[in-house]
């Protein structure tokens, strides 16, 4: 008697296993399923010109950096051109 409970108990364990994955399977099937027939509209909504203005500041500090550390290599440039000079000591 105990054997053909434990067998039976076996086998709906095993059956509810199986039919658990394929409700997960399905499951994932429809949500797959919405996210291929959703449509998508780009740039409709999206008010980019904050990001815009940003850019171009962040271009004007890029072009003042260029500058300061061009600036710099000049100044270092003749730094070593005075030091190589034996005459400038």
């Amino acid at each position: 008697m105990f054997n053909k409970l434990t067998s039976a108990a076996a086998l709906f364990a095993a059956i509810t296993g199986i039919g658990g994955g394929f409700y997960a399977w399905g499951e994932f099937q429809t949500r797959l399923s919405a996210i291929e027939n959703k449509e998508y509209v780009v740039n409709e909504t999206v008010d980019l010109s904050g990001i815009q203005e940003q850019i171009a500041d962040l271009a004007k500090q890029i072009a003042i950096i260029e500058a300061k550390v061009n600036f710099t290599d000049a100044k270092v440039e003749e730094l070593k051109a005075e030091a190589a000079n034996p005459f400038a000591q």
